[in-house]
């Protein structure tokens, strides 16, 4: 399975990220792992690329807010940071594939085969 039209980009804690990619790439998304600075550089080069960021940082990204859906994975997600993104939604830590894989879907669309 392929996801058209643009790639999820993950800025996350190294083992984390390893976890969310594999995740995401065994149910069809492309995935894009970065640190912040990479990550933040990509979004100004080629932000229509990127359908989702995913990350425990958002505040880094606040310059995207109103163009990148934000899926903030944190224990003790910051819900006001959150909402000043136009599209995002909270993932508390520790969580199931299953809960990731519902939130990547309803921000990005579905997986296409």
């Amino acid at each position: 399975m392929v996801e058209p039209g643009g790639t999820i980009l993950i800025v996350e804690d190294p083992l984390i990220q390893r976890l969310i990619g594999g995740i995401l790439v065994r149910a069809g998304y492309r995935v894009v792992e970065s640190e912040i600075a990479a990550a933040a550089a990509l979004l100004r080069t080629a932000r229509s690329q990127y359908r989702l960021l995913i990350t425990n940082k958002p505040a880094e990204f606040l310059e995207f807010a109103s163009a990148v859906p934000l899926l903030y994975v944190a224990a003790c997600p910051d819900r006001e940071l959150a909402r000043r993104f136009a599209r995002w939604a909270v993932m508390r830590k520790p969580f199931h594939p299953e809960q990731l894989l519902a939130l990547a879907m309803e921000l990005t669309g579905p997986v296409v085969p």
